[in-house]
């Protein structure tokens, strides 16, 4: 909140866009029910604001909408859902001391198990509108001629619109002071990190780690570090542990198309790392990542990016127009997604809301390809939760395994029809698997169909058709199959 109020002073360029868009969508198994369907007709009407606004001083990306469904024969469900995301920078002192501030609003999911809408307008009780805010100042520095320095505090929380969920605030603080030496291809780093984790349900959490990263570079493509630390936490028991928290890495870059970065520590639940991989081809990119670390909440409401889909065509275009400004290359992505009906985001797993810290391992792999009049995109990503610690008055999804998986895909095609419309086909589906005394596997597999037409420089339409299988899970069960229609217009 603080950044959004001090933008103005600061921003140089802004752009403003009020909208308004009008959908229907017509179903046949309104409350996702495996039998006694019913079928409704959905208006929904959404007045929203975008705001772009980047200077010297400060920049801020904002969107929000706020959506009143309005259902023809079960207008005892009408209802209302928010939409927020956003994210700014404030440099309140000159080159020192910094401000980044980011919330969302979204609908997310209280169980893995329970049944996955595949709109918001179906009625869906395993859902819940969820708050996120995070407010992080932190100053940065030189020390004498040879050292860099940075501290941050970062304050977070989320509050889902739900008794079944606790609500949760993480703090953290987090230095690092890094250097070179007498010696060029030596280079060290200091680091400390703690956080603190507030449940309203269940203790407090605490978890601090410090250490030293020597760094040896022994060519411009290659560097391999070593990293010798500690690490205090009470996250699995009463009281709190000290263990190594020591390790290597390795960053590898054979060409500005290529890169490899891996760190892996041994840890006080085992083997730590995060591995990110990048390939880009002149028309094409590849991404590949993997981590295995403690979590608080699922990315998606902490999520205030563009999106996977996005970030690939961000970085084909900016590849191969090197003397592009950021502004005209983030026009130009956005014209392509439009152009071609692809969303932003290619997320596949939706996450679910949690009640204790867990410790999560995930590997995520995009690949899009971009042609003349065609695009294809291809998500997958495999995430396992194990929980850390036992928490009483409250049951969740670890309540039935010690182990939630969740894995899914998502393939998306998308044709350039003419200058004004398209036609894209996406297939998709997400699968949560419960290892223990109570599994259960649930299964969600979706077909979609949507042409998208520009009526004029600021008003869209689009058409669309859907087909949706859900098996296994929590009364998940169920068909869906839906003709929509929606109107948007940017003042």
């Amino acid at each position: 909140m603080l950044v959004v109020l001090a933008l103005p002073a600061y921003a140089e360029n802004w752009t403003i866009t009020p909208s308004i868009a009008i959908g229907g969508t017509l179903t046949n198994n309104l409350y996702l029910t495996p039998t006694n369907r019913t079928s409704d007709l959905v208006t929904s009407i959404t007045p929203g604001i975008s705001i772009d606004g980047r200077g010297a001083r400060a920049n801020l990306r904002l969107g929000y909408g706020i959506t009143q469904n309005i259902y023809a024969r079960e207008s005892s469900e009408n209802n209302r859902q928010q939409s927020l995301v956003a994210a700014g920078t404030l440099e309140a002192v000159e080159d020192w001391l910094f401000v980044d501030a980011s919330s969302t609003i979204s609908q997310q999911y209280i169980s893995a198990f329970g049944p996955v809408a595949p709109s918001d307008v179906n009625i869906n009780r395993n859902r819940t509108e969820t708050f996120y805010y995070s407010v992080s100042p932190y100053i940065r520095g030189r020390l004498l001629s040879s050292a860099d320095y940075l501290l941050r505090y970062t304050v977070s929380g989320t509050n889902p619109d739900s008794s079944a969920v606790s609500n949760t605030t993480t703090s953290q603080w987090l230095g690092r002071i890094n250097g070179n030496t007498r010696w060029s291809a030596l280079s060290w780093s200091i680091d400390y990190s703690s956080n603190s984790a507030n449940y309203d349900v269940g203790r407090d959490r605490e978890d601090t780690r410090y250490g030293l990263t020597l760094a040896y570079r022994f060519n411009p493509e290659l560097q391999v570090s070593a990293i010798f630390g500690r690490e205090r936490t009470n996250l699995v028991s009463l009281q709190e542990e000290t263990n190594n928290d020591s390790g290597f890495g390795l960053l590898w870059t054979p060409s500005p198309r290529t890169k490899l970065d891996a760190r892996m520590t041994r840890r006080f639940f085992g083997n730590g790392y995060n591995v990110a991989f990048s390939h880009r081809m002149p028309l094409s990119a590849f991404n590949y990542s993997a981590s295995r670390d403690v979590s608080y909440q699922p990315a998606g409401v902490t999520n205030t990016g563009q999106g996977s889909n996005y970030d690939a065509f961000y970085a084909i275009v900016a590849a191969n127009n090197p003397g592009l400004a950021p502004e005209a290359i983030r026009t130009q992505v956005s014209q392509i997604l439009q152009g071609r009906g692809v969303p932003a985001d290619g997320s596949v797993v939706n996450g679910y809301l949690t009640n204790r810290p867990s410790l999560q391992t995930t590997q995520q792999l995009s690949y899009a390809l971009l042609g003349v009049r065609n695009t294809l995109t291809f998500n997958a990503t495999e995430s396992q939760q194990q929980p850390l610690g036992v928490i009483s008055g409250l049951t969740d999804d670890y309540s039935l395994a010690n182990e939630v998986t969740q894995r899914g895909y998502g393939v998306i095609w998308g044709h350039q029809l003419t200058g004004l419309s398209s036609l894209s086909l996406s297939l998709n589906q997400q699968r949560s698997l419960a290892k223990g005394t109570g599994a259960v596997d649930s299964k969600t597999t979706g077909a979609y169909l949507l042409y998208t037409t520009s009526l004029g420089p600021r008003t869209n339409a689009n058409v669309g058709a859907r087909h949706v299988i859900s098996d296994g899970g929590v009364n998940a069960d169920y068909t869906e199959s839906a003709l929509t229609a929606s109107l948007s217009h940017n003042f």
